[in-house]
């Protein structure tokens, strides 16, 4: 093959005048497109960078909130667990003194039932020694213990009379009844109405009735005082005293 310098010369000037009209016609598009690519790439990276900062600030905020919400959980559980705990404190003060109200009421109920079965018993004691002394006096009694009886009463009737006093009746006679238990000698009765009536400027009226069951001794009614100075009126009046006496 022979070699030709003239057609090596022009492949030379046609490869030039190639690269002139390559770089005339695309190197500066073809550059221009390298460095919008190019700053794309920057932005991207840019845009990249920025995101993953505001992913982080993002992230960071994030984990405070969450730690404030964790904080505030916490608070909020430690004050339920105190108020529980007072309502449960406060729940068992309320159960305690109801259980106390309860017991002071058991308690008092007991003690009731105690004093009126003691009161119950005294009663009966009484009315047993009431009986017995009654018998034991009707025993012993006689006419002449019941005149002696009514005798006293005759030298000691000043408290009746200072009584009657008080009461300023205008009737002009005075109605006393007079229970016995043995009839009394006309002349004790008549006594005791003359002074009486001597006392009290007033005529006085004496109603007698025996009654058997005062032993010995008597018992006026004037008004709506009554004055027993018979056995069985003071021991009614002692197992009264007794009733009384705790």
């Amino acid at each position: 093959m022979k070699f030709n310098i003239w057609t090596l010369l022009f492949q030379i000037i046609n490869f030039v005048v190639l690269l002139y009209i390559l770089r005339r016609i695309l190197y500066k598009p073809i550059r221009e497109i390298i460095e919008k690519r190019r700053g794309l790439i920057a932005k991207t990276v840019e845009d990249a960078e920025k995101t993953k900062k505001e992913a982080l600030e993002l992230k960071e905020k994030n984990q405070k909130e969450l730690n404030k919400v964790k904080e505030l959980q916490s608070q909020m559980l430690e004050q339920t667990r105190e108020e529980a705990l007072k309502d449960r404190s406060k729940l068992l003060d309320e159960a305690n003194k109801e259980a106390a109200k309860i017991n002071e009421k058991e308690k008092a109920l007991i003690d009731a039932e105690k004093i009126r079965i003691e009161l119950e018993l005294k009663n009966k004691t009484l009315e047993m020694v009431s009986v017995f002394a009654s018998n034991l006096l009707k025993d012993i009694s006689d006419e002449e213990l019941h005149r002696s009886i009514f005798r006293k009463l005759l030298k000691e009737n000043g408290k009746i009379v200072s009584d009657i006093s008080k009461i300023k009746g205008k009737e002009e006679i005075l109605n006393i009844e007079l229970f016995t238990a043995y009839p009394l000698p006309l002349d004790d009765v008549k006594t005791f109405k003359e002074t009486l009536e001597s006392q009290l400027a007033k005529k006085v009226k004496m109603n007698t009735t025996i009654d058997e069951t005062l032993i010995a001794g008597v018992r006026i009614k004037v008004y709506d005082m009554i004055y027993d100075s018979s056995l069985a009126g003071q021991v009614n009046a002692l197992a009264s005293q007794l009733r009384e006496t705790r």
